[in-house]
């Protein structure tokens, strides 16, 4: 949905919300504001070492016409010298704005990422198409805005004052025509950003259904695939490209149309004063008390003029970025809002006796949602196995995702117990496996590593053991420095979740929660799996979501959720 879609631009609303935008959009800049202040500042210098050239360049002009020599040497070498200080000025000005902008970058994919990731606590949940655009596209539009205003804010004033300051001291009439035009500027920069508001909320929805088409596409090609549907899945994605290329048209359309206005305005005023400086060195144009012109002088007026707007013609074109900007600070706001400020982190060592949870009026609803998604009362005594049944969708993931703190409950409570001291959950503080096992493009080591990165190869084996991996440890070229491929290229199915549960054993938490770890695999499969868990977790509490019969039969207790409600809660037995 775009902006002009929930705001119509006569409410109120509106109003506030783009006050609202332009207050977080500002913020934004604040890491790098060191560097756009100091990009400012040389801006200004190039400014001045711009004059000095140009002063330079009309001082030797003047010196060639009196056939004076030694002036002439002196004005190159004047030249050449503020020549180099200008350009280095405003190389230097430019890498100080790149600065700034990676900070400022940096610290929005920072927020993203705080906020996308599932240890961020959040309710809403966020598309992967719209976080890659937001993570990926967002964050530099916001970046490259404040790289191009926040030095402009700072050296633009200056400049236009030392421009205009120079011109009334070499030919006070020069500059009342400068004053005069740019007074004309400011509404044709009012009609640029209303033109860049439209064409940017335009683009940034194509943009947003594309990546969504292409995203969709990918995964879901092998489907697409056996459907037949390939053809007509391209035909809908070159749709969403056409969209977005006719959105892009439309920026660039407007513009080119504020662009060309501003052109306009600026061209009049340097040939009005190309004009009168002409006819005043022809001797036909005499302004009364006015200084009298010579080449020097006319010369020097001629090239500064365009100095004068140049930072105005910069704010012009800033128009459209800072739309873009806009766009992009509603999406990311969107998607950052409601991540808690900080999240409990497990700290300190694992404790060594296994840990019971209790759900005292747990209530959970998505955002937007008109009711609840999980409603529970339960205790989940230590050192004990459950089983929570129930449909497709009904808050079986979602449960386990609040008993292990990934996300905070609408209402009431979750405490995990031990013996000793019961606590809220703690991100880090349980081994979960899910069906999906996650396998990076590294050793079969590697791998088990990423569930406690400093384990000696000895507790390596250890958890290979538990798993009941060693006999396909065994049979691999390399052993557990066998290289699997992306994906987990190299091993089963059955293989690779094993290789999840040695990862989840490493770790050392006496709290395990598994969604569907039994999903997708054969009988043999899925046998193995079981016995490997019950190995792992010996002496652990474990909550495992399935709709696995012979994993459900393992457990001690089975709870099933029936229309979000936690039902057949009864007093748990130890093993």
């Amino acid at each position: 949905m775009t902006t002009n879609e929930m705001y119509e631009p006569g409410e109120p609303g509106a109003a506030g919300k783009r006050r609202g935008d332009d207050i977080w959009l500002a913020a934004c800049a604040a890491p790098g504001r060191h560097w756009f202040g100091l990009s400012g500042r040389l801006q200004t210098l190039e400014t001045l070492f711009t004059i000095a050239r140009w002063g330079a360049l009309a001082w030797t002009a003047q010196a060639v016409m009196d056939r004076a020599t030694a002036h002439v040497t002196w004005g190159l070498v004047a030249f050449a010298v503020t020549s180099v200080l200008a350009v280095g000025a405003g190389w230097t000005a430019g890498t100080l704005a790149g600065r700034g902008s990676r900070a400022v970058a940096t610290g929005l994919r920072r927020q993203l990422t705080g906020a996308l990731l599932p240890a961020a606590g959040r309710i809403t949940e966020t598309g992967p198409a719209e976080a890659a655009w937001a993570m990926v596209d967002l964050a530099d539009d916001v970046a490259d805005f404040h790289a191009r205003t926040a030095p402009l804010r700072r050296s633009a004033p200056l400049s236009m004052i030392a421009v205009l300051a120079v011109t009334a001291a070499v030919h006070w009439p020069a500059a009342i025509v400068l004053v005069l035009t740019t007074a004309l500027l400011p509404l044709n920069m009012r009609l640029a950003g209303l033109f860049a508001q439209h064409g940017a909320d335009r683009q940034s929805a194509a943009t947003r259904h594309l990546n969504a088409v292409v995203l969709d596409s990918f995964r879901g090609l092998r489907t697409l695939r056996e459907l037949g549907a390939v053809g007509r899945r391209g035909r809908t994605l070159t749709t969403a490209a056409e969209q977005l290329n006719k959105a892009t048209m439309s920026v660039l359309r407007r513009a080119f149309l504020s662009g060309m206005i501003m052109d306009v305005v600026i061209t009049f005023s340097i040939a009005v004063n190309a004009t009168y400086i002409g006819l005043s060195l022809l001797g036909y144009v005499q302004v009364p008390h006015a200084p009298q012109l010579d080449l020097f002088t006319g010369l020097l007026v001629l090239l500064v003029c365009p100095m004068h707007f140049a930072p105005m013609r910069a704010r012009a074109s800033a128009f459209h970025q800072r739309e873009r900007a806009m766009v992009a600070a509603d999406a990311i706001q969107g998607i950052v809002k409601d991540t808690p400020a900080e999240v409990p982190r497990a700290a300190g060592p694992q404790p060594t006796e296994p840990v019971g949870v209790s759900l005292t009026a747990v209530r959970f609803r998505y955002g937007g949602a008109d009711r609840d998604t999980i409603h529970a009362d339960a205790e989940f005594a230590p050192g004990t196995w459950t089983a929570i049944t129930g449909a497709s969708g009904s808050g079986k993931s979602t449960l386990l995702s609040l008993i292990a703190g990934l996300r905070r409950p609408s209402a009431g409570s979750v405490r995990w117990q031990t013996s000793s001291v019961g606590r809220a959950p703690a991100l880090g503080g349980c081994a979960w496996v899910g069906q999906q096992t996650v396998l990076l493009d590294a050793t079969v080591c590697d791998n088990i590593r990423l569930g406690r990165p400093e384990a000696t190869e000895r507790q390596v084996r250890r958890a290979v053991d538990a798993a009941g991996l060693r006999a396909v440890i065994e049979g691999l070229p390399e052993g557990l420095n066998t290289r699997l491929g992306e994906g987990g290229w190299g091993v089963s199915t059955g293989e690779a979740r094993r290789i999840a549960i040695a990862r989840a054993f490493l770790r050392g938490a006496r709290l395990w929660l598994l969604d569907e770890p039994t999903a997708h695999l054969d009988a043999d499969s899925e046998r193995e799996v079981v016995e490997a868990l019950r190995r792992a977790t010996d002496g652990c509490t474990v909550i495992v979501a399935t709709h696995s019969f012979p994993l459900a039969a393992a457990a001690d207790t089975v709870l099933a959720i029936d229309d979000g409600l936690l039902r057949n809660a009864r007093p748990v037995s130890a093993r």
